[in-house]
């Protein structure tokens, strides 16, 4: 019977194999933990980067379908706080009774966001350094005069913001709705109270539910509230910087910083129009 010989490795042959692998290994280590502390801080980047897209996504996507743009104003034109009204239809009525066209904001009333103070309750809106200072619930502005500004697209008092502090007779013209005008289509004009800015039989009922952002530099945290609604969420707790720079009634520059845990920044910057500064009673809300 023929014997078959299996020929294995050496010991040298092995030893030398295993020497050729443990360099390969040696030289493959360090490579590979690069990658995979790349790989680590591509993800945290993506992380930090997503929560700042998401807080400017809010941010912007509020002001533009805002009715009013209330901090920053002329008064202190860069803040590190952002507030304008929400669209909510708190009294649930609609253009043409089309569910597609709610009427938002359409009928403040003195106190315009009826928290029972100036300006929005616990906020220095001016930025004097003054919280809820000014005479009565009806000074929206802190500006120490009262109902100066109606919805006409004017600045009546001369501080370079336009129709921020209206009378329960938003446009001023001493007639409900707009003075001649049936303003919600039933067949009757400037019928109600002087104050019904929308005719439909009550007034001061679509007050605003302002949306805020702050920053609070010792939690690093920019958090999102509607004090109306007892509602309040942290957008992100990587903050280092946060302002808004009031450019023009039309216009405001945001700026968001946020640092990651190794040290890395990401600065996003965008400018936004409020879609509904100039609101007037009667005017389509889109």
């Amino acid at each position: 019977m023929k014997r078959i010989n299996h020929k294995g490795l050496t010991l040298v042959e092995l030893l030398f194999a295993t020497a050729i692998l443990g360099i390969i290994a040696a030289a493959a280590l360090p490579l590979l933990s690069v990658l995979l502390e790349s790989h680590k801080n591509g993800s945290v980047r993506f992380q930090l980067y997503h929560e700042g897209l998401i807080a400017m996504e809010r941010m912007t996507d509020g002001v533009k379908r805002s009715t009013y743009l209330l901090i920053p104003n002329a008064h202190s034109p860069t803040r590190d706080i952002l507030a304008f009204s929400g669209r909510i239809n708190d009294d649930n009525d609609f253009y043409f009774d089309d569910p597609l066209f709610p009427r938002i904001d359409e009928d403040t009333a003195w106190d315009i966001d009826e928290d029972g103070d100036h300006g929005i309750d616990g906020i220095d809106d001016d930025g004097d350094g003054f919280i809820d200072e000014g005479f009565g619930d009806a000074n929206d502005d802190e500006d120490l005069i009262v109902d100066e500004d109606p919805l006409d697209g004017i600045d009546n008092d001369g501080d370079g913001n336009i129709d921020e502090d209206p009378t329960a007779d938003t446009n001023g013209d001493g007639a409900p709705g707009i003075k001649g005008i049936d303003d919600d289509g039933d067949g009757v004009v400037d019928e109600g109270s002087y104050a019904d800015d929308d005719e439909d039989g009550s007034f001061g009922e679509g007050g605003l539910f302002p949306v805020i952002y702050r920053f609070d530099s010792g939690t690093n945290t920019l958090r999102e509230s509607i004090p109306k609604l007892g509602q309040a969420t942290d957008l992100s707790s990587h903050v280092t910087s946060f302002q808004v720079n009031y450019e023009a009634p039309e216009k405001i520059l945001i700026t968001l910083t946020l640092t990651g845990d190794d040290g890395e920044t990401i600065t996003f910057t965008e400018y936004v129009y409020p879609r509904n500064t100039f609101q007037k009673t009667g005017k389509r809300v889109k």
